[in-house]
């Protein structure tokens, strides 16, 4: 049973996904398996990824019903490892990604979600200098900078950088449809009083950032309140919520306290 199970939801990616595969292959750390979750693509990005059966523990899993909620929650019904990794169709990972990780986990315990630092990239891979907030992109590495970064509306965590713990599953039961474009800062938030947060002061992946004419900022926003305020009124937290989107070199410390 591999220790790590490497979840990509595919929807046409054919120009970037043998990057993306290979990146994967060539980690350092090699106890893991891959489920690969065909999300109706009608271009050859699957009979890329079938290029990699022979030389990695491969699935591929369909999954009919559109949409990166219903794909990841393929992924995580199929997986078998105690680590979960997610990685997309157009990102890559530098090759100490997931031994330093794993490294990590074992070695903090409490930690049960843990993302590194990333490079951004463009669509065609040129390296870019600012996040969609305009500013250069440096995630905090403390679990209480973290969660107070994400009950500002603000995801500390990169989706396709992180490693979690696969028994938080049976906390949460996975991923929600209900905040689109915003479904893994939902995933954090719902984990927030179970467990503790971390990221490597690393850069260790270089993530593809396209622009989205469907996202709605006030999303996560609006996310964040709802739980900023349920768990205010259990006394989880402590203090006021600023009325701003929160800047990734403010000071943490000046707003509110994790109880």
């Amino acid at each position: 049973m591999p220790k790590v199970s490497v979840i990509i939801p595919l929807y046409n990616c054919e120009s970037t996904i043998r990057r993306s595969m290979a990146s994967v292959k060539n980690q350092t750390y090699k106890d893991f398996e891959i489920i690969a979750v065909d999300n109706n693509c009608t271009d050859s990005t699957i009979s890329v990824v079938e290029e990699f059966a022979e030389d990695l523990d491969l699935k591929i899993i369909k999954c009919l019903q559109p949409g990166i909620v219903p794909a990841l929650n393929t992924g995580i019904k199929h997986h078998s490892g105690e680590l979960i990794a997610r990685q997309d169709g157009d990102d890559f990972w530098h090759p100490e990604k997931l031994a330093k990780q794993v490294s990590f986990l074992d070695e903090n315990p409490d930690v049960g979600v843990l993302g590194t630092q990333i490079n951004i990239v463009d669509a065609i891979g040129s390296y870019q200098s600012k996040g969609s907030m305009g500013h250069e992109v440096l995630y905090p590495i403390t679990s209480n900078e973290i969660k107070t970064f994400m009950l500002m509306g603000q995801n500390p965590i990169c989706h396709p950088a992180v490693v979690f713990r696969s028994s938080l599953i049976n906390i949460i039961g996975g991923y929600e449809q209900c905040f689109s474009k915003a479904e893994d800062l939902h995933m954090w938030l719902r984990l927030l009083p179970h467990t503790q947060f971390a990221n490597l002061k690393d850069t260790l992946v270089d993530y593809t950032q396209r622009q989205d004419d469907d996202y709605d900022a006030r999303v996560p926003l609006l996310v964040a309140a709802v739980y900023y305020n349920l768990y205010k009124t259990f006394g989880l937290i402590e203090g006021d919520l600023p009325g701003r989107i929160y800047d990734w070199q403010l000071d943490t410390k000046a707003h509110g306290h994790i109880a």
